[in-house]
């Protein structure tokens, strides 16, 4: 939001310089991004006179002139065929930067000193056309000041984060703004919305079909007007926030939204048939808008039509048939109080945006609604002696409440923790237009943000400065903090696998069809959102595949081989609750048949570092779409599953446009975070040496390597310390329908050195076990 400066210092004689103003702003209510200085470019630009001009002894064309400025006489070469002595003119003076790239500095043309330049109307910025001649300034402009002063263009708008006031709609105007510096600077800003006295005018044909969601609607008919140039009163509050002068029966409407903050429109009366009716868009309905481009509407879109056609969109923009135009004698002003979340809603789907629903989707207070009408008429009748109103309806059944509540001093200071005099909190109260009547306080219509003492409270801390609370040290008894296991796995994790050369990704919460059309999934069973951001993000995600997916796409061409993972929440629709879960996710993307397996053991190696030392693979039953059927396993750790392994299927690789293979897995962290600091068991350490040999088994293809390990535990549990699964091979060639599972065993006795003869009468255990039920010894 942008404020003027010059509007400000209107209301407020005495305000600071507007770098003042703005480090009052952020330290009090809200940050300052920015302060345009308007023609700032001409800050070294003033008014001169031409003294004398003589011929350049070696140039037809050019000039050697003496100009005072300044109260200095400088030389200047000018190439002006109308400059001469006895004008006044503007002269850029040495250092003055009329362009990023055009420094007046001092030099030498053909041998002659020329300390500036006098400038023309184009090179000011005044016009667009290049000019043969330099600027001539009346008689009676003044010597020596700057070309910003005496152009009335000495402006600065402060222009003001929008986030910050969000929660206060009176803070979208000048007056709001001058209300607030007024505060902070502790004096009261005496001002009254000007009024007008329309009770003797006779009523309109206005229907209002739905009060629940335009609670107030206001329409005052004029007559006798002109669509002439604006005063530059207006001019000034409109520059500020670069809207454009359309004449002055628009002019107003944008004068009352950036001056008071309210919305209003004005309609050709004459393009309107009666009755006027606010209510619902048809379904389909059409609307050709202000910006000339037609809207296909929904029966959930407000609108204000006529008998024949919509007249606006409510609260976000006129119509094309019914706007003003240079012609227009008669109009129609409406402002009106809209259900926020409602336009907020219209105007997302649509895509448009406007300084008007910028305000009413702030929830401005309905009072408001009226406040506009004495600014307007009295603007109106400034410009259009004649003016008469004819006609006002306002519809308005439940009107706002005053909001009061108990005032309690003494919460102020507990709140805060600070012990503020009472004067000074009266003192605030009184600029904030907060009254105290008895031990009740009265707030001011315009502030919706202020309903309980903690409110006030917030206020008084505010004003006063939160600079001016002492620390202090709190006056609680703080425990031990014990810190979720979740946690701990993430650090663990993310410790873990960027070690192991993963990225680690923090994508976005939200995904939409086109993104789960490319997995072969819906949405059907995905949370979705009534007030989506964007097309991109209308439900929420049951999963970070899909953008891990588009992390590898988008990345393929600078990484051969990519690794990724995530740990954030995912949300889960039950159907008739949504629950969420925090998920650990990862891909691999490489070539070669091992990435199955490669992923399975980087995948083991965490598990065992988090401390999870009982856990297999099992083939699962569930085959999504996006997976490749012959090469997905549930991963089951402590009996229990936590998650699926698998290789995304070719379909899905060519949807995402990626070349190579990618396997991906995804655990349920929560359960997983669970498992992590269980107390371990405590095993005898035995002071003979282990012994390790490999084994290798040629096995049907779809026999799970987690059975053979089991067997092979199984086979003698008191020497057989730990099994192994470490490499497989697969080749149709050599192995058709088969594959080869390589297992490296260690054992180890408490009780002696085991030598060959035990290990070989093992092996034969071994292999005899294994050979009942699932392959040979290759």
């Amino acid at each position: 939001m942008k404020i003027s400066y010059n509007v400000l210092k209107k209301y407020l004689p005495n305000i600071a310089s507007p770098e003042e103003v703005a480090q009052d702003l952020i330290m009090h209510t809200a940050e300052v991004e920015e302060i345009e200085y308007e023609w700032e470019n001409l800050s070294q630009v003033f008014i001169g006179e031409v003294l004398s001009c003589e011929k350049h002894s070696d140039s037809e064309k050019l000039n050697c002139t003496k100009v005072r400025v300044q109260w200095k006489e400088l030389s200047i070469v000018c190439g002006a065929p109308n400059v001469k002595a006895g004008i006044k003119v503007p002269v850029a003076v040495v250092g003055a930067q009329l362009a990023p790239d055009f420094v007046i500095q001092k030099t030498k043309i053909r041998g002659e000193v020329s300390e500036g330049m006098i400038c023309s109307e184009d090179e000011l910025g005044l016009i667009q056309e290049r000019q043969a001649g330099i600027m001539i300034l009346p008689d009676d402009a003044p010597l020596d000041i700057c070309v910003r002063e005496y152009f009335w263009k000495n402006d600065a708008v402060l222009e003001i984060d929008n986030k910050a006031i969000n929660h206060r709609p009176d803070l979208f105007s000048h007056i709001g703004i001058i209300r607030e510096i007024a505060t902070i600077a502790w004096e009261h800003f005496d001002y009254t919305y000007a009024d007008a006295d329309i009770s003797s005018f006779p009523d309109l044909w206005l229907i209002n079909e739905i009060p629940d969601e335009v609670s107030r609607y206001t329409l005052t008919a004029v007559s006798e007007v002109e669509n002439i140039n604006s005063s530059q009163e207006i001019l000034d509050v409109l520059g500020s926030a670069e809207c454009d002068s359309k004449g002055l029966l628009v002019d107003v409407s944008n004068y009352s939204l950036y001056l008071y903050g309210q919305p209003t429109h004005c309609f050709d009366a004459d393009t309107v048939v009666w009755n006027v009716c606010v209510r619902y868009a048809k379904d389909s309905e059409t609307f050709i808008a202000l910006n000339d481009t037609e809207y296909t509407l929904q029966a959930t879109d407000i609108v204000i039509a006529d008998e024949e056609k919509i007249l606006a969109l409510g609260g976000i923009i006129g119509g094309k048939s019914s706007a003003v135009t240079d012609n227009t004698t008669n109009i129609l002003i409406e402002s009106a109080h809209f259900h926020q979340a409602t336009l907020r809603q219209t105007g997302k789907r649509l895509g448009l945006r406007t300084d008007a629903l910028n305000v009413f989707e702030k929830d401005l207070q309905a009072d408001m609604a009226i406040k506009w009408l004495g600014l307007i008429l009295e603007e109106l009748k400034k410009h259009c002696p004649n003016m008469k109103i004819t006609g006002h309806s306002d519809s308005y059944p439940n009107p706002q409440k005053q909001v009061s509540f108990e005032y309690q001093e003494e919460k102020i200071k507990s709140l805060i923790g600070k012990n503020y005099d009472s004067k000074n909190i009266l003192t605030i109260l009184k600029n904030l237009w907060i009254t105290v009547e008895w031990d009740t306080l009265h707030i001011p219509f315009w502030r919706k943000d202020m309903n309980h003492m903690a409110d006030i409270a917030e206020e008084v801390a505010r004003i006063d400065g939160y600079n001016n609370i002492d620390a202090t040290v709190p006056r609680i008894n703080l425990g031990a903090v014990t810190q979720h296991n979740i946690y701990t796995l993430k650090r663990q994790v993310r410790n873990f696998l960027t070690l192991q050369g993963y990225f680690d990704l923090y994508t976005y919460s939200f995904v939409n069809a086109p993104l789960m059309e490319k997995l072969g999934e819906n949405t059907d069973h995905l949370v979705e959102m009534k007030n989506a951001l964007s097309e991109e993000m209308t439900h929420l995600r049951w999963s970070t595949l899909p953008h891990l997916l588009s992390a590898l796409e988008k990345n393929k061409l600078e990484h051969e081989n990519l690794k990724l993972f995530e740990i954030e929440k995912v949300f889960q629709n039950n159907g008739w609750e949504t629950s969420e879960m925090n998920e650990l996710t990862w891909v691999m993307m490489q070539d070669g048949d091992t990435l199955y397996y490669d992923l399975q053991s980087d995948l083991s190696d965490m598990l065992s570092d988090l401390g999870v030392s009982k856990f297999e693979y099992k083939k699962s039953r569930e085959i999504p779409n996006y997976a490749h059927s012959g090469r997905i396993a549930d991963i089951i750790a402590r009996g229990q599953k936590i998650g699926v392994i698998w290789e995304i299927h070719p379909k899905v690789l060519h949807r995402f446009d990626l070349k190579k293979k990618v396997a991906f897995f995804r655990i349920n962290a929560d359960t997983l975070a669970s498992m992590i600091h269980s107390l371990p068991k405590a095993n005898e350490v035995s002071e003979f040496q282990q012994n390790r040999f490999d084994i290798n088994f040629v096995v049907d293809k779809d026999t799970a390597g987690s059975d053979i390990q089991r067997s092979i535990e199984k086979t003698d549990a008191e020497i057989i310390q730990s099994v192994e699964l470490f490499d497989i091979f697969e080749s149709e060639e050599k192995l058709p329908g088969k594959r080869s599972l390589t297992f490296k065993i260690t054992i180890q006795s408490l009780e002696k050195t085991l030598d060959d003869t035990v290990k070989n009468e093992l092996i034969e255990k071994i292999v005899a076990n294994v050979a009942k039920k699932w392959g040979t010894l290759r």
